[in-house]
């Protein structure tokens, strides 16, 4: 085990770093949030601060905007490279999707398509429910089951949501997703590829050798109240090799294509079809 790896796992150290960045963080985000008090209101609506930070991992509110068409656009056209026009879409599902950061932008145009949205944070669903008509909102449990029927849906995506479960909780959203994807439905799920990887100073040699081995890295860094995401203790961070999506989601579809940086020219997306 490297000298970064003992540092990394050795509580103390992990749980002071962990304290400050709490605390630089509420410090950020009084800032923000008082700085923003009192301002007009964007022309689609934009989530405070403290949300936008659930979902965007940034307090920036015109990248959330921004980032928010680019993802949008990559699903358009991941969906139509794989051959499932969204002209042809009765159904879309946004698994995760926070207050609504994509599927927003999904409202406005001409579709024959209803939308729907369901994420694990009811303050999350709240904000969208208040604030994003066009949307039929769910809160969903942790584990399996979702609110809905078998074969409800032709598009289904899920970014940055299999980029924070570790191997068990994969699995079971995998089979699920599978459960409520109509036959011949497409999917497009992201993950934390080697582009990722390389940009990851911290890790060392061990935590490398483990993800060649595996196939999968599970990083658990914050817990508790120290979490600045707000999520539950299980929602870490989780890195993946192409190989192993390859051999382990192909258990449950058919993998169309696997786009290195695919969306938001950072996270991997895996384009997939139900059998």
């Amino acid at each position: 085990m490297g000298i970064r790896r003992r540092l990394i796992e050795f509580k103390p150290a992990r749980t002071a770093f962990n304290a400050a960045t709490y605390v630089l963080f509420q410090a950020r985000l009084f800032v923000v949030t008082l700085r923003e008090r009192g301002t007009d209101a964007a022309q689609e609506p934009v989530p405070p601060a403290k949300i936008r930070w659930r979902v965007h991992g940034t307090l920036d509110k015109e990248s959330y905007v921004a980032v928010g068409k680019l993802l949008a656009q990559n699903i358009r056209d991941l969906s139509e490279a794989a051959g499932q026009d969204f002209s042809s879409c009765k159904d879309i599902l946004d698994f995760g999707s926070g207050c609504g950061r994509v599927i927003q932008n999904f409202r406005s145009e001409p579709r024959p398509y209803t939308l729907y949205a369901t994420d694990i944070d009811p303050e999350l669903v709240a904000w969208g429910q208040s604030n994003l008509d066009g949307i039929n909102w769910s809160v969903n449990a942790h584990r399996p089951p979702l609110p809905f029927d078998e074969d409800s849906f032709d598009l289904i995506y899920g970014i940055s949501v299999f980029t924070h479960l570790d191997e068990d909780f994969q699995n079971v959203w995998l089979a699920e997703l599978q459960r409520v994807a109509r036959p011949g439905s497409t999917l497009i799920l992201t993950v934390h590829g080697k582009h990722v990887l390389k940009g990851l100073r911290m890790l060392d040699e061990s935590y490398l050798d483990e993800i060649k081995e595996r196939g999968i890295l599970f990083f658990n860094w914050a817990n508790g109240k120290l979490k600045v995401d707000g999520f539950p203790d299980f929602y870490q961070t989780a890195f993946h090799t192409k190989d192993y999506v390859y051999r382990e989601w192909s258990k449950y579809f058919d993998i169309v294509d696997y786009v290195e940086r695919g969306i938001g020219n950072y996270q991997d997306a895996v384009v997939l079809r139900n059998r």
